[in-house]
C-alpha cells in the first residue's frame, strides 16, 4: 500500500504541471491527460487513464464559477470496467447549470439482502449504461430550480447458485431498466466547487420512476443533501453534511438507498446494508499542513429500514477514518484523496481524486 500511494504521489505531481497559458486576464483553461490509480475496497487497485478539462465558459467573466468536464476509463484488479463523463458546466453569469454523468459499466457488486437483518454476502456480475442529467436555473440569488433524469439499464449476467437473487426473493432479480424524471431545487453559496471553505449547499429532488418513461419499475425517490462549509485560520476548515434517501413503491434491489462507498459511510463496503429509507450524516476536519499537503479527520453515521416509521437508533450506524490530501491543482485546489475509515463490520483504502462531499 505505501509503494502504491509513493506511486499515485508522483503521477499527480507529473501531471499537475500540464496547463494552457494564456494572458493574465483570461481564465486560464486546464487540461490533465493523467494516468489514473485508485483504490477501493469493493474494486481493489483499478487503472487506467482520464482527461479532465476545467474551464469557463466565458473566460473573462471572474464571476463565473468554472465548469469540468471528464472523460475516464478503467479496468479493476475484479475485471471491472469503468468508463465515465461526468461533467458541471456553468453558463450566463452563474443563471444555468447543466450537470450529470455519461457512463457504462462493466461491474460485479456484492449483496447481503434487504434491510438489517441480513444474510451472507453473494455476489452477482452486470453491466450497465448509465445517464444522469439536470439542468437548473437560477431562480433568486444563490437559489436554482429545474429538471433532473436518472437513467440505468441493468443485464445481471451472473448470480451465485442458490443465493437470493438466483432464488428470485427480490424484486429486480433479473435487473430491468430505471428511468426517472423530475424536479430539482438547490441552493449554494459555496465559495468554490471544488474545495469549498464556507457556504452552504442544500439540494432536494424528486423523481418519479414509470413505464411511461421507459422504466422496468413504478416508484418514487426522494433525496435530501445539506451542507456547511466553516473556514477557519490557517486553512482549516470543517464540513459538515446530513442526508436522507427515501423511496416509495416497486423498488429494484439495485437502485434501494445503500450504505457504505467512498463518500459516504466509508469504511462499509458499498451496500452492505441496503432498504427503502436511509438517513445519515458525517463530518470531516481538513487542515492544510505544508506545501501542497493536508490532512483530514472524519466520521459519521447512518440507518437503514423499509418505512421512516422503522428508523430506529439501535441499527445506527458509526465510521470513522482519516486521510491524506495532495493538491493536484493548486489554484482550484483540486485534490488526491487518500483516506482510511473502519467500522466495527470492516476498514479500508480509498484512494481517489476529489473530496468526498
Amino acid at each position: 500500500m505505501f509503494r502504491l500511494i509513493i506511486f499515485v504521489f508522483f503521477l499527480v505531481l507529473f501531471a499537475s504541471n500540464t496547463q494552457a497559458q494564456t494572458d493574465s486576464t483570461r481564465y486560464r483553461t486546464r487540461f490533465f491527460g493523467l494516468p489514473v490509480v485508485f483504490y477501493a475496497p469493493e474494486t481493489r487497485l483499478g487503472f487506467g487513464a482520464a482527461s479532465i478539462l476545467s474551464f469557463k465558459t466565458n473566460p473573462y467573466d471572474s464571476l463565473l464559477r468554472p465548469s469540468q468536464v471528464t472523460l475516464g476509463g478503467a479496468y479493476t484488479l475484479e475485471k471491472q470496467i469503468l468508463l465515465y463523463t461526468p461533467f458541471d458546466i456553468w453558463f450566463h453569469g452563474n443563471d444555468y447549470q447543466a450537470k450529470g454523468e455519461l457512463g457504462f459499466y462493466k461491474y460485479f457488486y456484492r449483496y447481503y439482502g434487504n434491510g438489517n437483518a441480513t444474510s451472507d454476502e453473494e455476489t452477482y456480475d452486470v453491466t450497465f449504461p448509465r445517464v444522469r442529467a439536470e439542468f437548473t436555473r437560477r431562480v433568486w440569488r444563490q437559489i436554482y430550480g429545474g429538471i433532473k433524469y436518472s437513467y440505468d439499464d441493468f443485464h445481471i449476467t451472473r448470480v451465485e447458485n442458490g443465493g437470493i437473487l438466483d432464488q428470485k426473493l427480490v424484486a429486480g432479480f433479473a435487473g430491468g431498466r430505471i428511468s426517472g424524471l423530475g424536479a430539482i431545487v438547490k441552493w449554494d453559496t459555496r465559495n468554490s466547487v471544488f474545495y469549498p471553505t464556507k457556504g452552504w449547499y442544500i439540494e432536494g429532488s424528486y423523481l418519479r420512476f414509470g413505464k411511461s418513461i421507459g422504466s422496468s419499475y413504478v416508484y418514487d425517490m426522494n433525496w435530501i443533501d445539506a451542507r456547511r462549509y466553516i473556514g477557519f485560520k490557517k486553512d482549516r476548515v470543517l464540513a459538515v453534511q446530513a442526508y436522507a434517501r427515501l423511496s416509495q413503491g416497486a423498488v429494484p434491489f439495485f437502485h434501494l438507498s445503500q450504505m457504505g462507498g467512498n463518500q459516504r459511510m466509508r469504511g462499509y463496503l458499498e451496500g452492505r446494508y441496503r432498504d427503502q429509507q436511509l438517513i445519515g450524516w458525517q463530518f470531516e476536519y481538513r487542515t492544510h499542513v505544508f506545501w501542497r499537503i493536508g490532512l483530514v479527520a472524519f466520521a459519521g453515521n447512518a440507518v437503514v429500514a423499509d418505512r421512516i416509521a422503522h428508523l430506529e437508533a439501535k441499527y445506527l450506524r458509526t465510521t470513522a477514518g482519516g486521510g491524506l490530501r495532495f493538491q493536484i491543482d493548486q489554484e482550484r485546489k483540486i485534490n488526491l484523496r487518500i483516506d482510511y475509515a473502519f467500522s466495527r463490520e470492516s476498514s479500508g483504502f480509498y484512494i481517489t481524486i476529489g473530496e468526498a462531499f
